[in-house]
Parts: C-alpha cells; sequence; structure tokens
C-alpha cells in the first residue's frame, strides 16, 4: 500500500508541504533556522517553511540536540487524496477488488489516525484463472486505524494501535474485511520499520552521527504540526557542520 507508506513515512519530520506558518515552539530550544526551501517529499516538489532548533545546554554535557520542527497540513491533505485513488484504483478482475469513501486522517496523543468506509470484494475465476469471475466475498464497513510512532534505541518505529471495524455488512465466503486489511497494515507496517530510510534521522543527519530521540504531531483546528528531535555526541562546531551540511544538500536555503 505504497500510499500508506508515504503517510507514515511523514513521521520522518524532513522539510515537507507547509504554506502556513510554524506554530510550535520546543521548550528549552533556540531558534537557529527558520526560512522556506525548495523539497522533495514522495516524488511531490513542495516549498516547505523549515525551522531548526537547538538546545543550548545539552551541549555543556558533550550531547548535541536539534529539533526539526515542519507543517505538514498541504502533504496531509494531498495523501488523503492519494489514498483515496490508491484504494480505487485496486480492481482485479479475479483477486481483490477495493472501493472507499473519503479518508479522513487526523493525529491523537501521540499516535496517528485514519478512518474511511471500504467495500471489499474477492473474486474468483476457477482453478486455471480462465473462468467466469465469479464473486467469494463481498463486505463493507467503516474501518478506523491507528497507527502508534515510538523510539527504540534512536530508530523511529511504527506499530498498529488499533483497528477496528463498525457498520458491517456483507457476507464472507473467503476473506474477511477485517483480515484483509489488517494484513495490509502489518506488512507494510513491517517493510517501514526495517527500512533505513524510514528509522534512521534523515540526512545528513544520520552522517553526523544524529539519532532520534523524540517525534510528536501537534494538530489544531488548521495544522499538523510534525517536531522531530534528534540526539548526537559533539560540540558547538559540529553545529556548524551540520548547518552546511543541511545546506550543501539543499536542505535548508543560504540566509
Amino acid at each position: 500500500m505504497r500510499q500508506l507508506r508515504i503517510l507514515l513515512s511523514a513521521f520522518i519530520a524532513t522539510a515537507i508541504a507547509a504554506t502556513a506558518a510554524i506554530a510550535r515552539d520546543p521548550a528549552g530550544f533556540e531558534k537557529i533556522y527558520d526560512a522556506p526551501t525548495d523539497v522533495n517529499m514522495g516524488g511531490r516538489p513542495v516549498i516547505a517553511d523549515i525551522e531548526l532548533w537547538n538546545d543550548p545546554d545539552s551541549i555543556n554535557d558533550g550531547t548535541l540536540r536539534i529539533a526539526l520542527v515542519t507543517d505538514v497540513t498541504k502533504f496531509i491533505e494531498e495523501t488523503e487524496r492519494d489514498l483515496e485513488n490508491w484504494v480505487a484504483a485496486r480492481t482485479q478482475n479475479c483477486g481483490e477488488r477495493w472501493s472507499a469513501g473519503e479518508p479522513y486522517i487526523g493525529f491523537p496523543p501521540n499516535a496517528m489516525r485514519f478512518a474511511l468506509y471500504l467495500e471489499y470484494e474477492f473474486w474468483n475465476c476457477g482453478w486455471n484463472g480462465q473462468g467466469t469471475p465469479r464473486r467469494f466475498a463481498r463486505e463493507s464497513g467503516n474501518i478506523d486505524v491507528t497507527i502508534v510512532p515510538e523510539i527504540v534505541d534512536g530508530r523511529l518505529q511504527a506499530s498498529l494501535g488499533a483497528l477496528t471495524l463498525d457498520q458491517r455488512s456483507g457476507i464472507n465466503k473467503f476473506l474477511p474485511l477485517e483480515f484483509a486489511t489488517r494484513r495490509i497494515l502489518e506488512g507494510e507496517l513491517k517493510q517501514l520499520n526495517e527500512n533505513p530510510k524510514f528509522f534512521r534521522a534523515p540526512q545528513p543527519f544520520h552522517d553526523a552521527g544524529f539519532v532520534y530521540e523524540s517525534i510528536d504531531a501537534d494538530k489544531d483546528e488548521d495544522n499538523v504540526i510534525i517536531t522531530a528531535i534528534y540526539r548526537a555526541q559533539g560540540d558547538e562546531d559540529d553545529i556548524n557542520t551540520l548547518i552546511t551540511a543541511l545546506r550543501a544538500d539543499g536542505i535548508i536555503s543560504e540566509r
């Protein structure tokens, strides 16, 4: 489920899809960079307002702590459309056929939640796949999924927190809707958690020795703000080296 993978990858909190001002200030941090720049997320070029924050007190202990804050509102809106289009296009003459209503994506405390109305069918074309298609299963219902991100030994991981299905209808002769949906979700999460591009700090943070310390989403009526904090061993010179690398990679612009 490629669009689900892209959506979950938003928790990496690299510069993505922002048109509104960033509104959340990490407590105890000082801002060291704040400017819009051209970035690419999931193959989609966007303009993002990037904020970088430094924890000055941690440097005294030989520890670097950098917060990357990004408004992902526009990216979430576009991903909602992508998710809907993906489900609508998933139709096999002999196999699974899916359709869906308008998706919802939200951010409860310490989690990400998406919900949508799904219709699922399984069609069989005989033992050699050459027969007349025959529907073996049909089911529909409102799917509500909660994904929980966590940091494990400096690595970003995601797990299935909850999966509920209500207002069900249909008959199950082959694969029920809940089973099929859970299979897809667990498969995608497993691939994500094993993918270095997901669980590592983004470049050039990773090459500079940074790992994840925490990640959080904050949603108000208008915006979704992702705050990721990374830590590494080093001093103030290493902060300047990181800023230089960020500019060299085109992640932040010259001021």
